[in-house]
């Protein structure tokens, strides 16, 4: 947009004199009023340019006062008048009220008519914003033809600035670098890269939306960011320093259109990503499913991925709950389920960076699937992932996210067996007709895994090894069942035994030699020993039912 001092290079303006306000000179231009009515403030609006003769205010140089207050208030840019026609002088009042609030007016030689002088004006606008509009499709031409060719990135970003006469930085949505002009490479423009990264994380919202941020520079003033609209749910940023003042003829529409194919190349670049991703995931199918036999292959590969060995790594895994008529809707739109879990991998993605933790993320079919290294998985570090997984899950939408956690493992072989630990966390919470749960993957107890074997079975072992014993009726065999159990759990100790049943240790010697008898077994010897512990232990299960005969 042209300014005040803009339009002294018109022939019609070189005659005139600025009165008042000088340092309003840099206030824009975008439209001409001519009137010499008393209530012109009714037709004029921001960055419009008010032509009079003064007839107006000839009579009442008070209102011309008030006239001024009043454009100020509204952004006006400023006062063209014909001074000597019928004021003579601008009153001092009216010139010291200007020069305060920087409004510009500017005296008008009386040869000069309003028409003539307006109509010069605004062609010089009009003009300026065709020139504007051809300029930008000029940049649009030049853009696409380097995206059809094929330029980088940096080189787009580089061209641009060329074009704008400004350093400018390429962003991605957590306000990371991903290009810039050749000016950020000198030490002093590093300074000002930092301030800019800076400003723009400490408010992504704002900064993906359009904004301008005002610098500590004394070389630039300011920065402006502009959205530039990828694949992903959150825009990427291209900032522009100094883009209030861009030189003529750029404009904000030449960067818009710079910005529409540095997205197109953005998006290019996403999908040869997303292939990558398709090979990561293929590579984790492999690793899980035990496809990858040697040691090394699978240490060098999973290094690719940034996994190393000597670290912990834990397994979390995350999956969209399946209930609700939301997401049983989205079943029906493909585009919409694969945009949600773009969006929640881009999501998961970000957490991981902004946590800094180290790892990397697959998807294995419904999962998502999240390695993650650490030195030393201790409290601390278990606390702080927990936090993390709960950040994810305050995701905005018509979701909600659940995860299961694996046990640390030091070995990278152990992936395997790690994933099918998250899996069964998360499984076990569906059991329990949960969602929106975080479970920790916990080791079965020897009772859960009985549990798991027919009863049958257990009961048939548990009768062949005690015989008799197996449901006591009398109270010595009672007594030597508990002998047993006490004499096990004192490793076999006749002392400790005997003090712990206040008993003698003849008591209890002639007690177990009699088990050993019944048994046809001896515990110092490791199997019989461990069977009778193993049917024991189901004998406790047996006690917990009302009827343990009917048990299995």
């Amino acid at each position: 947009m042209k300014t005040m001092n803009d339009l002294f290079i018109l022939d019609v303006m070189k005659d005139c004199v600025v009165l008042a306000g000088h340092r309003g000179l840099g206030r824009s231009v975008q439209f001409v009023n001519i009137s010499d009515t008393p209530d012109v403030i009714q037709f004029l609006n921001e960055n419009h340019l008010l032509l009079t003769t003064g007839y107006a205010f000839k009579d009442d140089t008070e209102k011309l006062y008030e006239l001024i207050q009043q454009m100020h208030a509204r952004n006006c840019s400023g006062i063209i008048i014909k001074t000597h026609r019928f004021l003579g002088q601008l009153p001092e009042t009216v010139k010291m009220l200007a020069d305060e609030l920087a409004f510009p007016i500017i005296d008008l030689p009386t040869e000069h008519t309003l028409g003539n002088v307006s109509r010069h004006i605004l062609n010089y606008l009009n003009d300026a914003e065709s020139e504007q509009l051809y300029y930008a499709m000029h940049v649009h031409k030049e853009f696409s033809d380097m995206l059809i060719k094929g330029y980088t990135l940096s080189a787009l970003v580089e061209q641009l600035g060329f074009f704008l006469k400004r350093p400018a930085l390429l962003l991605n949505h957590r306000g990371e670098k991903i290009a810039h002009t050749h000016e950020f490479n000198k030490e002093p423009m590093k300074i000002v890269e930092q301030e800019i990264i800076q400003l723009v994380k400490n408010n992504l919202y704002e900064a993906r939306h359009g904004t301008t941020y005002t610098l500590t520079s004394e070389s630039y003033n300011s920065a402006a960011s502009y959205p530039v609209k990828t694949k992903r749910q959150h825009e990427s940023m291209l900032v522009i320093v100094d883009a209030l003042t861009l030189p003529y003829p750029a404009s904000k529409v030449a960067i818009e259109q710079a910005s529409n194919v540095i997205s197109f190349t953005l998006v290019k670049e996403q999908a040869i990503e997303e292939n990558s991703r398709l090979f990561k995931n293929n590579f984790f199918a492999d690793l899980i499913e035990k496809r990858i036999s040697s040691e090394e292959e699978i240490i060098g590969r999973c290094q690719y991925y940034g996994l190393y060995p000597q670290l912990e790594t834990i397994c979390i895994v995350c999956n969209i709950d399946p209930v609700g008529r939301n997401y049983e809707t989205l079943q029906l739109y493909e585009k919409k389920v694969s945009d949600l879990h773009n969006s929640i991998y881009d999501q998961l993605e970000d957490e991981m960076v902004n946590g800094e933790m180290n790892g990397t993320l697959f998807t294995k079919e419904k999962y998502f699937v999240l390695l993650l290294q650490f030195e030393q998985y201790s409290e601390a570090e278990r606390q702080k992932l927990l936090n993390i997984v709960q950040n994810i899950q305050s995701i905005d939408g018509d979701f909600s996210l659940s995860f299961g956690i694996s046990n640390p493992t030091p070995s990278l072989n152990d992936i395997s067996l790690i994933y099918q630990e998250a899996a069964e966390a998360i499984s076990n919470g569906y059991d329990l007709k949960k969602t929106s749960f975080i479970h920790f993957y916990k080791t079965r107890e020897i009772k859960e895994l009985f549990n798991m074997i027919p009863k049958k079975n257990l009961k048939e072992l548990y009768e062949n090894t005690l015989k008799t014993l197996a449901y006591p009726k009398s109270k010595e065999d009672v007594e030597l069942v508990k002998t047993i159990q006490v004499y096990l759990d004192s490793h076999c100790e006749i002392s400790e035994t005997s003090r712990k049943l206040f008993i003698h240790r003849n008591t209890v010697k002639y007690r177990i030699e009699k088990a050993e008898d019944m048994l046809g077994r001896s515990f110092h010897d490791p199997q019989d020993s461990l069977r009778i512990r193993v049917a024991l232990l189901i004998g406790t299960l047996l006690e917990e039912n009302e009827d343990p005969s009917i048990l299995f």
